[in-house]
């Protein structure tokens, strides 16, 4: 995975290796491709990504979105939203 700053967001950019090894943990969790999810900085609320409807799970697709969040928080180190 890989964070960037964007400001008042922060994006976390999820490789296609990335993803495979997390769906190698959820069954059936559909097309392993390289993901990104953008989060609001105030409160870590998930604003953009590039998932498609359909492609995978979507329960898988949200944990997958709070490895990633959890993952940018800790990069950056966002001491506001890790608390």
């Amino acid at each position: 995975m890989r964070a960037f700053d964007n400001g008042c967001f922060f994006t976390v950019l999820c490789s296609e290796f990335d993803v495979s090894a997390f769906a190698d943990r959820w069954p059936c969790f559909g097309k392993r491709r390289s993901l990104w999810f953008q989060f609001d900085k105030r409160n870590g609320d998930l604003v953009d990504t590039n998932q498609v409807d359909g492609e995978q799970d979507g329960a898988g697709v949200v944990a997958l979105a709070d490895d990633a969040k959890a993952y940018g928080i800790r990069r950056l180190k966002l001491r506001a939203l890790a608390a």
